[in-house]
């Protein structure tokens, strides 16, 4: 159960304090999209079920949360993922507009937990998704973007993790393998399990220089240097165009500004691999062992609600990035006045609040009088920055540590 069991497990509440600090790094997050050309969009946090099954699949599902729309007798889900959502938008309130498009989003999502150790099933998605075009430019872009919005996060030692799912694929093609024994060799190369992958390749009767790659996809993990090997082993066209695309996005990604030391390959990221159809991204940083940012390319979902278009794009966990970023709660922006009013003219506090506001300050006009000696702990609370109090002496900024007052006049506020 959640809180003192009165909330659903896996859900959260924030105080103010948490909320701030969560809007904060959400602004942050879309700041850096925007900066990159991207335009927010929202989508409904309810859909059809048919509507959404077309863009998810049956294990992704599964995994939403259900229910009845009273009205039509329609099955409907709360919004389990955002990029089917956005990828309809393209294909139809969007379907006028020109390619690319460069759209970016903040949404909650729900979902059943998968990982029994870490439970969540409401979620805070930030993401951003580039429609129209298939050129490995555009994910070098998409996992620029990424690695520059962690850093705007103030997270450090940033790490993308880059595959290319095609790589495998030209490896079950020229294996010739099921879709079963793909799903299990893919499962086998997620664990890094040698023994495993051996067994399906000896029940395949797969040998010689193919069972030699595919087994390598276990070990493919590392620095730059991992192309070279997955060259060698490359048996096909297929997989040789797989190795330069990543190379190529490696390159474009390093003009952008992500350092190669950030860039770690892994031929074995395949946990995405009946969804994504190119590169896939995956970011890590200092101080959490589980993915903060996850992403790829994935150019047959557009075309699932009507309009042919490649497209890529990552998502990142924020209630994960949150546990781990370097922003801090007490910087983010809280109230700037306090105004207690000790005087009988009630209206010249209140006229004092509005011209304030005009201002841009944030202030909160006590309507009720606090004691002196309760002040210090209301502030402290409520992160207000500076006391005014009107009373028979005038207006003046109040210590409530030195029980001091210091006249001051308005347009000094």
């Amino acid at each position: 159960m959640g809180i003192n069991g009165l909330l659903p497990a896996g859900v959260f509440e924030m105080t103010p304090e948490k909320s701030a600090y969560i809007r904060r790094v959400e602004e942050t997050l879309l700041q850096t999209f925007y900066r990159w050309g991207y335009q927010e969009v929202r989508t409904p946090a309810i859909e059809y079920l048919d509507t959404m099954a077309r863009g998810l699949d049956e294990n992704e599902l599964d995994m939403a949360f259900k229910l009845v729309d009273r009205g039509t007798g329609k099955l409907m889900v709360l919004r389990s993922d955002v990029t089917p959502q956005v990828a309809r938008m393209a294909s139809v309130a969007m379907s006028s507009v020109p390619l690319p498009l460069r759209l970016c989003y903040v949404a909650d999502v729900y979902r059943h937990a998968e990982d029994p150790n870490h439970p969540r099933r409401e979620l805070i998605h930030a993401g951003v998704e580039l429609i129209g075009l298939e050129d490995p430019q555009a994910d070098a872009e998409v996992l620029a973007v990424g690695a520059q919005a962690l850093a705007a996060l103030g997270m450090t030692d940033i790490h993308m993790s880059v595959g290319q799912v095609q790589y495998a694929r030209g490896l079950f093609r020229e294996a010739g393998f099921s879709a079963q024994t793909e799903d299990a060799v893919v499962t086998a190369a997620c664990r890094k399990d040698r023994g495993e992958m051996e067994a399906i390749l000896g029940t395949e009767g797969v040998n010689g220089k193919i069972a030699e790659a595919v087994l390598a996809l276990v070990e493919l993990s590392g620095k730059r240097e991992v192309l070279d090997r997955a060259r060698e082993l490359a048996p096909n066209e297929m997989c040789q165009k797989a190795i330069e695309n990543l190379s190529d996005i490696i390159d474009l990604a390093g003009i952008y500004g992500v350092k190669e030391d950030q860039i770690a390959v892994d031929l074995g990221d395949l946990a995405t691999f009946r969804y994504h159809t190119g590169a896939v991204f995956t970011g890590y940083v200092a101080g959490s062992g589980r993915a903060v940012l996850r992403g790829g390319r994935y150019d047959g979902l557009v075309e699932k609600y009507g309009r042919r278009a490649p497209a890529t794009g990552f998502g990142v966990d924020i209630l994960e990035a949150v546990e781990v970023t370097q922003l801090s709660e007490s910087d983010v922006p809280a109230i700037d006045y306090l105004l207690v009013n000790r005087t009988e003219d009630r209206d010249a506090g209140l006229r004092l609040s509005v011209k304030l506001r005009e201002k841009g300050k944030n202030v909160l006009c006590l309507i009720r009088d606090i004691p002196d000696q309760d002040l210090g702990e209301y502030i402290a609370a409520h992160r207000i920055g500076k006391v005014l109090v009107m009373d028979g002496d005038g207006l003046g900024v109040y210590d409530p540590g030195s029980g001091d007052k210091k006249a001051c006049d308005t347009e000094e506020l």
